[in-house]
């Protein structure tokens, strides 16, 4: 201590009303409220007191005095109705009711304002989006990018055929800014509620307003990979073994793909969405409209993949599986103690429990519909295991970005031995000696133009001399913004379209990336023979794993070169040259080890997904069969 006393000035009780009162108001009005609902009772209690003691006639007209009670409810008028007084007929009474009612106007005027105030308060709050959700059993997105509003739009029409659905977003963006994007991608939520919140998805607390203990699924996405990992800790302090809810992560690099899969184990999965784009641009090159094919597989829009169990099937074989649907296409097995099993072979038996996974257009037409005849073949033909290659010679890709050494790398796994991949890239925009840093080849080697040539039709018309077989056009997504790079792409697909017609060739075929899925249809008009829409594709798979975990085994299985692949087999392959029926061409297929899933003719550009088993088709020897089949 110094020694000296320390002057406290002395408050008087009207300062110390006032501070009182200041901090009430500093809590929100809901206070104040109850402050002024309680003077109200007083102001009622005491008139009504003075009343009775004074003994006041007139009240109401009336001659005789009221008891406490009458008294009290006359008060009450008089606070919430100001013409109440008129009546009184003694001028004690009157002063009395003036009094009362002049307080009356005051509070009840406070009040309006009051309530008005918390009434707008709320509603700014619900702006906020910060309100807890009560649902259960729904989807939860935590985070944003430019990806959620196609996910959103999928699993609307995922949960089509259900009741009281819904999907929840908490983003650290503002509500109502959510809302119109969504708004903008999404004309129709049909059964589903939308439903989004503004937080930080990395703080448990934030994870709580979303009811994330009761989510079916999860997805998580974000601008990094930090932020990612970020979010799944946050998740795991509220579920620690992922076991109210299966997750699916969005992730930009291989190295965060693996250890996130390795660290939070199997419950959670990841999505490499720049490898996504590079598998469905390597299948695309293989064959014309394979990457139609993945898109409506991926999309819930039309045919997709389903699993459902059915104990008719138990101990009766795969092949006879494949027969015994009509409306869906049954192409592999999931056993109930093992891993998806794609086209395995016809005699496999279906144990108790195991689950078919089939080509359907929607879940209620995934419905058994009796036995094969005693002419039903389980299998016994010889499949064939060779590869589905590219054909030999030379590949061009026009543009780079970071995709591009992945790019490079699937299609290594599909070309002939000794293919030239040639790369022309603008050097305003990357440096050549970047692009041969894609990594050991295995099939084809890299040949780099150091010097592209200027304009989309002298490359074109390089392309078109140098008798290439496949150009694959990428788009500069991490020089340019997907504006600027989509309308280089489309000029791009232009000139290769012009320089061709001109030539009059026809034996090449352009695979391009395109980057937002709104420029899809300009796509089509450049006579593109396929494009793969790079927004859009890992949106529609995070969508897929979201609904179904074991997803992400088939798809795993069909991107690999070894294993399954989706490819088109003419009827002559299979020795024959006509076919009558779709359940014809199904078990035309299971004889050869193949699982149909459509066709396509040969003097038509789309193909036909999962048709009824008793569609007749007239199939000739150059139409298409649409399968999976081993190639390993």
């Amino acid at each position: 201590m110094d020694g000296h006393e320390h002057h406290v000035p002395k408050r008087g009780l009207w300062a110390r009303i006032r501070y009182w009162f200041d901090s009430g108001l500093s809590r929100g009005p809901g206070v104040v409220i109850g402050w002024l609902v309680l003077l109200t009772l007083v102001v009622i209690v005491v008139a009504a007191a003075i009343d009775n003691l004074v003994g006041f006639v007139g009240v109401d007209d009336r001659e005789e005095g009221l008891g406490f009670v009458e008294s009290m409810w006359q008060s009450l008028l008089r606070v919430i109705d100001p013409g109440t007084f008129a009546e009184d007929s003694e001028w004690s009474s009157r002063f009395l009711g003036l009094t009362v009612t002049l307080i009356g106007i005051f509070l009840a005027g406070s009040l309006i304002g009051l309530i008005a105030s918390l009434v707008d308060q709320k509603v700014t709050n619900l702006r906020k989006g910060r309100s807890t959700v009560i649902e259960s059993g729904h989807t939860l997105i935590l985070g944003w990018s430019e990806r959620v509003p196609v996910i959103v739009r999928e699993l609307v029409l995922a949960n089509e055929s259900r009741r009281r659905t819904a999907v929840v977003v908490l983003a650290d963006h503002d509500k109502t800014d959510m809302e119109d994007r969504l708004r903008e991608e999404i004309e129709d939520d049909r059964a589903t509620r939308i439903v989004c919140r503004s937080g930080n998805t990395n703080l448990p607390a934030d994870l709580e307003i979303v009811n994330v203990g009761a989510a079916r699924s999860i997805i998580v996405t974000g601008e990094s990979d930090a932020s990612v990992v970020k979010t799944l800790l946050a998740v795991r302090t509220i579920d620690p073994e992922f076991r109210n809810a299966h997750v699916v992560a969005e992730v930009n690099s291989e190295d965060a793909s693996e250890s996130i899969r390795a660290l939070f184990g199997p419950r959670v999965l990841t999505v490499d969405s720049d490898l996504v784009v590079a598998e469905l641009t390597a299948q695309a090159c293989r064959q014309r409209g394979l990457a139609a094919v993945f898109r409506e597989l991926l999309s819930f829009d039309r045919n997709e993949i389903y699993f459902a169990p059915f104990d008719q099937l138990t101990g009766r074989t795969y092949a006879e599986a494949q027969l015994a649907f009509e409306g869906c296409s049954v192409i592999g097995l999931l056993p109930a103690d093992g891993r998806v099993q794609l086209n395995p072979p016809g005699d496999t038996s279906i144990g108790a429990g195991d689950e078919l996974v089939a080509v359907a257009l929607d879940d209620s037409t995934f419905t058994f519909t009796g036995l094969p005849g005693s002419d039903a073949d389980s299998g016994g033909a010889t499949p064939d295991h060779d590869p589905a290659l590219i054909g030999a010679g030379r590949v061009m890709v026009v543009g780079w970005s970071e995709i591009g050494p992945r790019v490079v790398r699937e299609l290594d796994d599909f070309v002939h031995p000794g293919t030239v991949i040639e790369v022309v890239a603008d050097p305003k925009l990357v440096d050549p000696t970047t692009i041969g840093a894609a990594g050991e080849l295995v099939n084809a080697t890299l040949d780099v133009h150091p010097a592209a040539p200027s304009g989309p039709e002298k490359v074109a018309a390089m392309a078109l001399d140098e008798h290439v077989s496949e150009v694959i056009v990428i788009g500069y997504r991490h020089h340019l913004d997907p504006e600027r790079a989509d309308a280089r792409t489309l000029l791009t697909l232009m000139a290769f379209d012009k320089v061709a017609r001109e030539r009059g060739l026809d034996g090449f075929r352009v695979v391009a990336e395109v980057l937002d899925h709104r420029n899809a249809e300009l796509a089509l008009a450049t006579g593109v023979d396929d494009f793969v829409v790079s927004d859009e594709l890992a949106s529609l798979l995070i969508g897929q794993l979201s609904e179904r975990h074991e997803m992400s085994q088939v798809f795993d299985d069909l991107f690999r070169q070894e294993g399954n692949i989706i490819e088109f087999r003419p009827v002559s392959a299979y020795g024959v040259d006509r076919i009558g029926s779709y359940a014809d061409a199904v078990r035309l297929g299971s004889r050869s080890g193949h699982s149909v899933f459509g066709y396509q003719r040969a003097d038509e550009a789309d193909c036909t997904l999962n048709p009824a088993k008793s569609t007749g088709l007239d199939l000739g020897p150059d139409d298409l069969l649409l399968v999976v089949r081993r190639t390993a």
